[in-house]
């Protein structure tokens, strides 16, 4: 029988024993910090340097008097290191010490530099994948806390939801960062999903002390049906000397406290809003050039845009410039052109008729007489002649993505060679990059060797045949002359361990060409980081296959040091081919 005085000992012992086991089960290696978010945390295995515990009871029995634990202080230490990221080092090449050897200085400023440069998709997808890869923050000036909010700020700059919400999935860190929580929930209350928005609620830390969270939290209670929470939250919240005015007579409408709610509109953020919206019996709100974006995309959602006044071009041209700065839906703008009223004549002669309108009817008649045309010719140039007027007032992103769709809907083989051409000259350059790779083995960078690059192929059997044969036809030709990109190919495909002709020399060739010192110092200190943020830098706004020669030479020099090879075939896979 255990006295009572034992049994405090008992628990004590079970207490500090819970203690241990919860700080050994966090004193994994940072290693195993991104694995365990794939397995569940089921990994057991101890690590090297390991002290052993043993905790001795004077009150329990000899068979249970021992508790042994292995400890790692290594693994303490590292834990202590907030790894977050939504890629698995390995996807690209990258290991856990990508930052490591960097000063956060460093990493600060050129992060700054390229915050200022429209970046190409290219640039862009280079950018989010170091950005966004588990690893270990720089050990000095930049700490985890400080380096998670560069990332999130970025994310919501950059309008990147789903993957804002996958890195909140993946890392609980995230959570404390108000702002990552606050642009999930206004996202998806502009898009009146209001249950999408209450979910969001639960990836809010508790260790986060924020009104706008706090008061949604409520909101979204009471519209589960939770109202007795709610309202305990609520009266907590009062206590501790939360004052809204306009947030009580709300939520206390909603509660069912009082039986009528003002009609007062606040429109200083979305959730006042929305809250002034669901409350009032007659709501009316007229948006404008200050008008925050969310709420002008919830007028949208919630069908609250009135396009009675067709006649208003203030109104409708305030609805144009909104779309143009993705405050409103682009399409909705069509929708009014549509509702506009020509006769049959304008539409007949709208090449002449616009210019005595004003602005936005010449668009409206012009869109609709575009539409009705069944001459593909005729419909070019409505096209292009409705670009102008949409660039003539600033406004051309409202119509940037219809004119490519009208252009890719046109047969190019039932059309004049010059309509073809202002086609081509006018679809984007996204469109440009769909096109199919045509293979010249005359020319070893634009042969089918570089199927190697593009299809990732680490079978250099199949390479070295490939390059068997083309080589044997560059042999013949006496006039042709190893270029910087055949170079470049060459370089890498030895880099690759693929074993290329004895007689073919390009080493001499090579050693004219150089890299910048800046970034030789920096790979050699294996600042990989740091060295893929310089390269996101130099590409800037460009297209890869734009880069001269000589940029891609280097760029392709520093990766295969780094051995980042993936990141290097997709460079390549965008600079050697020819398209067409």
């Amino acid at each position: 029988m255990i006295s009572l005085s034992q049994l405090n000992k008992l628990i004590q012992i079970v207490i500090f024993f819970s203690l241990v086991v919860f700080n050994s089960s966090l004193a994994t290696t940072a290693e195993d910090i991104w694995k365990k978010k794939e397995s569940n945390g089921q990994d057991d295995k101890p690590n090297d340097l390991e002290e052993e515990i043993i905790i001795k009871s004077p009150i329990l029995t000899d068979e249970v008097d021992q508790i042994k634990i292995k400890i790692s202080e290594k693994t303490i230490e590292k834990s202590k290191e907030n790894i977050v990221g939504i890629f698995d080092p390995e996807e690209n090449n990258f290991t856990l010490d990508l930052w490591s050897y960097s000063d956060g200085l460093d990493v600060k400023q050129i992060l700054k530099r390229i915050d200022k440069i429209k970046l190409s998709k290219s640039s862009e997808d280079l950018l989010f994948k170091v950005l966004f890869t588990n690893a270990y923050p720089p050990k000095t000036n930049l700490s985890s806390d400080e380096f998670v909010k560069i990332k999130v700020d970025w994310l919501i700059k950059n309008r990147r939801l789903k993957d804002l919400e996958n890195l909140l999935k993946n890392n609980q860190e995230v959570g404390k960062h108000p702002n990552a929580i606050k642009f999930l929930i206004d996202e998806y209350l502009s898009s009146a999903n209001i249950k999408s928005a209450c979910e969001k609620t639960n990836f809010i830390s508790r260790e986060i002390q924020n009104n706008y969270l706090d008061k949604f939290t409520i909101y979204c209670l009471i519209n589960n049906d939770r109202k007795e929470e709610a309202q305990l939250i609520f009266d907590l919240a009062k206590e501790r000397g939360f004052k809204d005015k306009f947030f009580e007579n709300k939520v206390n409408f909603l509660l069912g406290v009082i039986e009528k709610s003002d009609n007062k509109i606040l429109d200083n953020n979305l959730l006042n809003f929305y809250l002034s919206h669901i409350t009032s019996n007659k709501f009316e709100y007229l948006p404008n050039d200050k008008t925050d974006k969310h709420i002008w995309k919830y007028l949208s959602s919630a069908n609250l845009i009135k396009t009675d006044d067709l006649e208003s071009e203030e109104i409708i041209l305030t609805y144009e410039k909104a779309a143009a700065n993705n405050s409103f839906e682009k399409q909705e703008i069509f929708k009014i052109y549509l509702k506009l009223n020509f006769n049959f004549n304008q539409l007949k002669n709208a090449k002449e008729i616009y210019k005595n309108l004003p602005n936005y009817k010449s668009r409206a008649l012009i869109y609709q007489s575009m539409m009705l045309s069944n001459a593909n010719e005729q419909k070019i140039e409505l096209a292009l002649l409705l670009k102008n007027l949409f660039e003539k007032d600033k406004i051309y992103k409202v119509y940037e993505e219809e004119f490519l769709n009208v252009l890719k809907s046109i047969d190019t083989n039932k059309i004049s060679s010059t309509y073809a051409e202002l086609i081509d000259r006018n679809l984007e350059e996204s469109l440009k990059s769909l096109k199919k790779i045509k293979f010249n083995n005359d020319i070893i960078h634009r042969s089918k060797v570089i199927k190697h690059f593009i299809d990732n192929n680490d079978k250099n059997s199949r390479t070295e045949k490939d390059f068997k044969s083309v080589y044997k036809k560059i042999k013949r030709n006496k006039k042709y002359f190893i270029s910087i990109k055949d170079i470049v190919v060459l370089e890498s495909l030895e880099y690759d361990g693929v074993v290329l002709p004895k007689d073919l020399n390009f080493g001499q060739l090579s050693s004219d060409l150089t890299v910048p010192k800046n970034l030789e110092d920096l790979a050699k200190k294996q600042q990989t980081g740091l060295v893929v943020l310089k390269i996101v830098e130099i590409i800037g706004e460009d297209r890869i296959e734009d880069l001269d020669p000589e940029t891609i030479y280097f760029l392709n020099r520093i990766l295969n040091q780094l051995d980042l090879k993936k990141i290097r075939n997709n460079i390549l896979s965008e600079a050697l081919p020819q398209r067409i």
